[in-house]
């Protein structure tokens, strides 16, 4: 038998991020590759926590230093300089969190989860980080070995906005679909209201406040929905609050119907299940996403989607959705009218809904990463 490959993770993506898609990937990804006999696995951050996922694998601490900027830079080269020795097969990053000179990392070959290009692509405000990250991704991207994108949009995404070499560039969807399930309505509603005062029937979003999520088109399409219907649900829309957030509460503070509309800024992970089930329609009119995890999740709650018709919501939704223009209002509503009114339809979507799910597991996507890394260790290449 060969020897294992051994794999450094740089896992603080993950420290005390609950609920963020990046943190997510990488904790899923993390706990089913640690069952994989192949891989001698190593867990790299930065502060000591008390997750129980670091007990489960070897753990390196990055050296520690305070300097008035720039601290995690030196202190990823003085880790670098530190373990110089070791040269483990594979050092997997994920992004935004690059930094230079990242090419010096003790490992015969880097590899980046990217996702998509939306550090590029998306409107928002980014932290100085994710700018040097993406100066790197364009111009130092024949450094790493291999760039996995979470879809085939993502994927293609990359390869446009960094300019990377197709060959170097992997799509390796996202699971989820493990990780819910159908629950009772009703119970659901009931604990739903009971933790965080949320009353049935509702519509839901679950997305950050900032300006590619598109949640100000949905409150508008909402305003139409009831002002043109019978309707009572209300509109929920879970997610923290980032840039230009204030602009959408506003919106939402001058809207008729602004008793009816209910922001919370996070859920916890153990009540999302319930959430999505306990909701009429889950309605997703994001701008871009390399994969748009919260679809996955709505399908395997047995729950009717609504969502974009752009970037890759339409290749992850495939026909288990309605797909609709995000930037026509009046299409949104109409789309929730359609399904809100309509039994037949709701169950068709939720019966296509739980099959799709099936198709994204982190079984999956952890299979097919280390098969990934088989391959370059077993391909030599110069970087």
């Amino acid at each position: 038998m060969s020897s294992r490959i051994k794999v450094a993770f740089m896992s603080h993506v993950m420290d005390n991020r609950a609920g963020k898609g990046t943190a997510l990937y990488t904790r899923r990804l993390i706990e089913e590759l640690l069952k994989n006999d192949r891989l001698e696995i190593t867990l790299v951050h930065y502060e000591k926590t008390d997750d129980p996922l670091y007990k489960k694998a070897r753990e390196i601490l990055i050296p520690r230093l305070r300097l008035p900027f720039a601290t995690r830079f030196v202190r990823t080269l003085l880790f670098f300089w530190k373990y110089r020795r070791e040269r483990f097969d594979i050092i997997h990053w994920f992004q935004p969190r690059l930094y230079p000179f990242f090419w010096f990392a003790p490992a015969r070959r880097i590899v980046v989860t990217a996702h998509g290009a939306g550090d590029i692509t998306a409107p928002g405000q980014f932290p100085l980080s994710r700018s040097i990250y993406n100066f790197l991704m364009i111009h130092f991207n024949h450094r790493i070995d291999a760039i996995i994108g979470v879809s085939e949009f993502g994927k293609q995404e990359i390869i446009e906005h960094y300019r990377a070499t197709r060959d170097n560039v992997y799509a390796i969807y996202n699971g989820g679909g493990e990780s819910f399930k159908p629950l009772y309505k009703q119970a659901s509603q009931k604990l739903i209201f009971e933790r965080y005062g949320i009353r049935s029937p509702f519509i839901l979003d679950v997305s950050r406040l900032e300006p590619h999520k598109n949640v100000d088109t949905l409150i508008r399409a909402y305003e139409i929905l009831r002002r043109e219907n019978t309707f009572s649900h209300s509109l929920v829309i879970v997610g923290a609050r980032r840039f230009e957030a204030e602009k959408t509460l506003a919106l939402a503070h001058a809207s008729l119907y602004a008793k009816d509309i209910m922001f919370l800024d996070f859920v916890e992970q153990a009540d999302l299940n319930a959430l999505y089930s306990a909701s009429d329609v889950f309605v997703f009119p994001s701008l871009n996403e390399g994969f748009g995890l919260p679809l996955v999740e709505a399908f395997s709650s047995g729950t009717p989607v609504i969502t974009s018709n752009v970037t890759a919501l339409p290749e992850v939704a495939s026909d288990a959705a309605i797909i609709v223009d995000p930037a026509d209002t009046s299409a949104l509503a109409g789309a929730m009218c359609r399904v809100l009114s309509d039994a037949r339809l709701r169950n068709m979507l939720v019966q296509k809904g739980l099959a799709r799910a099936r198709v994204f597991t982190w079984i999956e996507t952890a299979r097919k990463t280390s098969d990934l890394y088989q391959h370059l260790v077993d391909h030599e290449s110069v970087r």
